[in-house]
């Protein structure tokens, strides 16, 4: 049994107040967007150019930036990998600023937004024992950089004359957390159901993306070749083909031997659509508090590096089209890092020679 077909959600106009939305429902949760339109006519035209996805409406007179970022999403429906990550980076966004006019925005009311967003906060934990975290700068950066496409996006459509200056905080650092082999020992030894320990595993001795190995299908697993094919992402990306580890096949042989299912990572003959509640509990129990699916992508490629792995096949195994991105991350942790130039420095090897 595979994943259920998809079908085209059943859209609907919805009057609120004097605006009409377009309601439907997508991977089981209820979706709304507005049309920016009264008139039942126009908004039915909106609607069938939303569905067809072959344009976005005429720009309003005076746009709003909830009617800028609903014309964006609706734009961009078609084209994005990510698009449920940008529906969500839009939510607070309009939110707080939703009913000024793109003229309304200065960077006094930016750094507003984001010293609001700060202190809004989120919750997280357990139902019985939720607590207050708050937004990190690199959420409210994410959310500004989209305000800013979806303004740029409005300016090149003619909704707007010319698009505001959007001030956005720096980027933060990237996350340095990795494991250990040890740690990594037991986090896969803390993972109770098949399925988590298995998805653990590919995770970690692969290098892949959670999406790529939630998607990953038997046809996909050569064992005997030794070779697993991650595919093509949503937006027809290419993801990577990599060796079977020895550390991974009696991980893949005995979910193989289990399979009742085309998926690799399967829960009661079904495709398994998340993993993080179990890979939360098996650090949990492995006293491993803040691991993710990211850290163990993280890990594989911090192994590689201090294996004297060249940056270039690390940049396949993670599937970065950019090397300057592995260079960057993960140069440092390899022992050869800087060395000739250390060496130099302290009046080793072919400089001082040359010198003498």
């Amino acid at each position: 049994m595979g994943r259920p077909k998809l079908e085209t959600p059943n859209y609907r106009l919805v009057q609120r107040g004097e605006r009409y939305h377009v309601q439907w429902w997508q991977d089981g949760k209820p979706r709304s967007i507005s049309t920016g339109q009264t008139d039942k006519r126009q908004a039915s035209i909106w609607l069938n150019q939303f569905v067809a996805g072959q344009g976005t409406p005429e720009p309003p007179a005076a746009p709003t930036l909830s009617q800028v970022l609903d014309g964006y999403l609706a734009d961009r429906k078609q084209a994005v990998i990510g698009y449920e990550t940008l529906m969500t980076n839009t939510k607070a966004l309009k939110r707080h600023l939703g009913d000024l006019e793109p003229d309304h925005l200065t960077t006094e009311r930016t750094r507003f937004y984001r010293a609001r967003r700060r202190a809004e906060g989120h919750e997280v934990g357990p139902a019985d024992n939720r607590r207050k975290k708050p937004i990190q700068d690199g959420t409210i950066l994410r959310e500004l950089v989209t305000l800013r496409a979806a303004l740029k996006w409005a300016q090149n459509q003619k909704w707007i004359v010319t698009a505001p200056h959007i001030e956005v905080p720096s980027q933060p650092p990237p996350r340095e957390r990795w494991l250990t082999r040890d740690e990594a020992d037991r986090l896969l030894a803390s993972a109770q159901a098949p399925h988590v320990r298995t998805f653990l595993a590919i995770c970690l001795y692969t290098a892949a993306r959670a999406q790529a190995v939630l998607d990953l299908t038997w046809n996909r697993v050569n064992l005997d070749a030794g070779i697993i094919d991650l595919g093509s992402a949503s937006g027809g990306k290419a993801r990577s083909v990599v060796p079977i580890t020895a550390k991974l096949r009696p991980y893949l042989e005995e979910a193989r031997r289990a399979a009742t299912c085309p998926y690799v990572v399967e829960h009661a003959g079904k495709p398994v659509a998340s993993v993080k509640t179990g890979t939360r509990a098996a650090a949990r129990r492995a006293g491993l508090p803040g691991v993710t699916p990211h850290v163990l992508r993280h890990t594989a490629a911090t192994w590689m590096a201090m294996e004297r792995v060249p940056m270039e096949q690390i940049a396949r195994m993670l599937g970065h089209s950019d090397t300057r991105i592995t260079w960057r991350t993960y140069a440092k942790y390899s022992p050869d890092y800087l060395r000739d130039a250390a060496d130099a420095l302290s009046g080793y090897g072919s400089v001082s020679e040359s010198v003498a």
